[in-house]
């Protein structure tokens, strides 16, 4: 990947070509599906009255997301597939714990409404580049608005009611800088435009 390619997050047609070619059966890439696979636990142990079996599974699944990461850059296992796998299971986990907070009564609706409405977006910007022959990988300011929602929902878990709600509050605003990021970056790949 030259270096242009990676700072937009985005890469040409042979990357869509080097998924299919790649082994998925690499380390970084097994511990990311195992941390989706963790998830159902969360809901199971919270749903049981379990918070704090709950957060501590769900640590654990973020103890991997740091592990998958460590070991892809530390043994040279990056791989394309891997760049998509990752933040799809960030985002898994964050609707995750959306739900069982928004079912709770604990954070209002409309904020689902807009997380689920700007996954929609990027997805469908996605799909569109996909048939361009473009992939749409994580930017940095996606990663920095995952780790604001992480700590939102841990102290959220930890009856941090203030702490939790100023950090949903600028996670929702992280959110919606990084959908303007993202769109800019994939019409820059799909269109040449330099001046979005």
């Amino acid at each position: 990947m030259t270096s242009e390619a990676k700072n937009a997050g985005l890469k040409g047609e042979s990357n869509v070509e080097s998924i299919r070619k790649e082994n998925p059966f690499n380390v970084p890439n097994l511990l990311t599906v195992l941390r989706m696979a963790m998830l159902p636990a969360v809901v199971w142990r919270y749903r049981m009255g379990d918070a704090r079996g709950a957060l501590a599974v769900y640590l654990l699944a973020m103890l991997t997301d740091a592990a998958d990461g460590f070991i892809a850059r530390r043994f040279h296992q990056i791989t394309a597939l891997g760049k998509l796998l990752d933040p799809l299971a960030d985002k898994l986990s964050l609707l995750t714990l959306l739900g069982l907070f928004v079912a709770d009564g604990q954070i209002p609706l409309w904020v689902m409404a807009v997380v689920l409405g700007k996954e929609a977006i990027l997805i469908a910007g996605g799909a569109a580049a996909l048939r361009e022959g473009s992939v749409v990988y994580a930017l940095p300011i996606g990663k920095v608005t995952t780790v604001s929602f992480i700590l939102s929902m841990v102290t959220r878990f930890m009856a941090m009611r203030q702490i939790a709600d100023l950090l949903l509050g600028l996670s929702i605003a992280l959110s919606l800088a990084a959908l303007v990021w993202y769109t800019a970056a994939l019409l820059r790949q799909m269109y040449g435009r330099q001046d979005v």
